[in-house]
Order: structure tokens, then sequence, then C-alpha cells
């Protein structure tokens, strides 16, 4: 297993609203401590770092390249979108599919099988402007997404930056959104939580927005017609393609995410291509309002 150093790695601007393309890194070596540190404030002030032509990688080297950020866990509600494709997966790893058949125990290894009839998870196609586990009341803090089998259309990941669009809304809006908190919900399974329309970056004490039409529900203290019109004055002003990455997948692609200061959605796919993409994450911390 290699160590990798600052010197031997180099980064890239993506050409589009935020992101960063990190070049020299292969997941399964072991990363300096002035690496981490560099990579840390890089994804805390561009969200996204994205690394390709990670191929072979193990459940095993995914989640100790995670830990190398921070102590990792499993999803707080497992299943949720679809089951583990192995039996023997590990607890602390998350695969989003649509390729799982009942009875089929190997998916995940199947990297060149042909498209089946599928077993479809509720949330798969399209799915919602987010941000990981919003609905808890310490959300995660990274995300890292592997591309195991990527569908020949479709299936694109977008983020945008939140902290960008925050600094990009006229002064009155900052003024009128400075002090609010928002309700989020996702499933009976889980209470209701409260966190601030308006956060703070721990790293860099930047200011973001926290709001997403996926998981918030409504502002508190304002009328349903209010709360309703605002939210998606931010959500539309948040995800407009100059604080915006969209990411089309190739198969070895991992990209790892800030959600504290994005959020993402994923883009339709025909369902009868098979997806599998491989999830880990970091425990969550409070929110810290601004």
């Amino acid at each position: 297993m290699t160590s990798i150093s600052l010197k031997e790695i180099s980064l890239e601007q993506t050409n589009q609203g935020t992101g960063i393309l990190v070049h020299g890194i292969q997941l399964q070596d072991t990363l300096n401590d002035d690496v981490i540190l560099d990579l840390k404030m890089r994804i805390a002030r561009e969200g996204i770092l994205i690394f390709r032509g990670q191929t072979n990688l193990s459940e095993e080297e995914q989640i100790r390249f995670t830990r190398q950020f921070g102590p990792t866990n499993g999803h707080p509600l497992p299943g949720i979108g679809g089951d583990n494709p192995n039996d023997d997966a590990n607890k602390q790893i998350f695969y989003l599919t649509n390729a799982i058949e009942r009875g089929d125990k190997n998916a995940a290894g199947k990297q060149n099988a042909p498209a089946k009839k599928t077993t479809l998870s509720p949330n798969e196609g399209e799915l919602q402007w987010h941000s990981d586990l919003q609905y808890m009341p310490e959300p995660q803090v990274y995300s890292i997404l592997y591309g195991m089998e990527i569908p020949e259309n479709g299936g694109d990941t977008e983020w945008c930056n939140m902290e960008k669009a925050y600094a990009a809304l006229d002064e009155a809006t900052k003024q009128r959104i400075k002090d609010l908190t928002a309700v989020n919900w996702l499933t009976r399974r889980l209470e209701p939580v409260s966190h601030p329309v308006v956060r703070i970056h721990p790293l860099t004490g930047q200011k973001s927005l926290y709001v997403s039409p996926g998981l918030t529900r409504y502002i508190e203290d304002m009328d349903k017609a209010e709360s309703a019109e605002l939210l998606s004055m931010l959500t539309s002003h948040a995800t407009k393609p100059e604080f915006s990455y969209r990411h089309s997948w190739s198969e070895g692609d991992v990209i790892m995410w800030d959600n504290r200061l994005t959020m993402h959605r994923r883009h339709g796919f025909d369902l009868e291509q098979r997806r599998i993409v491989r999830r880990t994450q970091t425990i969550g911390e409070p929110v810290i309002a601004a």
C-alpha cells in the first residue's frame, strides 16, 4: 500500500460552477496528514472532489479511504436505496441500485452481466435535490460514492454549492432569512427535525444555505404560502448552473462531497439498464446556525 504526499497529487478546477478533479491518488493508497488536511479545506470551499479511474475498489478499501476523513457509519434507514446485493456486505456500506432481483445474492459483482428485469426501490430514476441525512439531528459530513455499473444513458448526478449561492443573494434576502429555521423530514420512522436556513461551515466560517426541495417541509413561524414561496425562491436560486456541477458517470469514478455546503440530485435513467453505485459516509455533527 502506497503512502501519498501532497507533492504527488495535482488538482484541477472543473469547467462548471464548482468542484475539483483530483489526480495522482488511487483510493487504495494511504494519504499523509497534510494531504487529508488539504483535501478537507478544498472540499470545504468547492464542495466536491472527483477521483476518476478507481477500478476494482473493494468495500474494505472504500471504507478505509473514508475513515481517513472521519469515523464511518451505516445508513440510519437500511434498505432505503435497495437491499445490499450481498448478504455479507459490510454494514458501513450502502448500495444504491436498481439491479437487485429476489435471490440474486451477487449483483454487486456482476460487472458485465446483461440488464435484467429488476426489483425497483422507491427512489430509483430521478431523485430530488437534497443534502444527505438532512432529516437527522446531526446530519452526516462527507459522502463518498463509487460508480460500479453505469447505465448507457442518464443517471447523471448534479451538485450545487450552497455557499456560493448564499454569497450571491441580495442583502435584503440575507437579512430576511438570517434567523429562520426550517423543518426537515423524510419518513414516519423518524421525528421531524429543525435546522437553520443559513448555517456556518466549521472549517471556513463561511455561511451557506441549508434547505432543499426534497427534505425541507416548511419554514417555522411563517404561513404556508409564504414559506412555500421563500423555499422555492431559495432552491431555484441555489441550483443555478453558475453554482452547480453535473457529473456524467463512468465505471470507476468516485465522488466525495461535503454535505455542509452542498445539495445534490440524481437525473433520471432507463430503469431497464443496471445501475450500481456504492456509498460510504462519515458520522454526522450538529448544524451551526449563522
